[in-house]
């Protein structure tokens, strides 16, 4: 009697570890590909080095504001901000440092290439 109850305890025993433990890949994959695609728009410089008369380089914000919201879009990451001085924050940081655009672009589409969105 003793075994019997021991063996049907091991089995459901066994049965609950199963379905506790399970383990889903493609949810997994799924949920660390999110995790990038955000660490992808914190990476963005969210604007391009643009050349003006052929001496003569500026930025350009990638932001736009779709007709009838107030939020702005980057057009590259897809990254959306609330506000317009949040924009102008970030414009007034390239255009005072516009080489430091080329390195932050370069890491951008590296990071882009490795998850196949370039």
């Amino acid at each position: 009697m003793a075994f019997l109850e021991t063996l049907i305890l091991i089995i459901v025993a066994a049965f609950a570890i199963r379905f506790s433990f399970k383990f889903d890949i493609n949810k997994f994959l799924e949920n660390r590909r999110k995790i990038k695609l955000d660490q992808l728009k914190n990476i963005c410089p969210h604007g391009r080095i643009i050349d003006i008369n052929g001496n003569q380089i500026s930025f350009e914000s990638l932001f736009s504001s779709p007709m009838g919201t107030p939020k702005w879009i980057c057009s590259q990451c897809g990254r959306i901000v609330d506000h317009e001085d949040d924009v102008n924050r970030i414009n007034e940081k390239y255009s005072k440092n516009p080489s430091m655009i080329l390195d932050i672009q370069k890491r951008f589409i590296k990071e882009a290439k490795r998850l196949k969105i370039v």
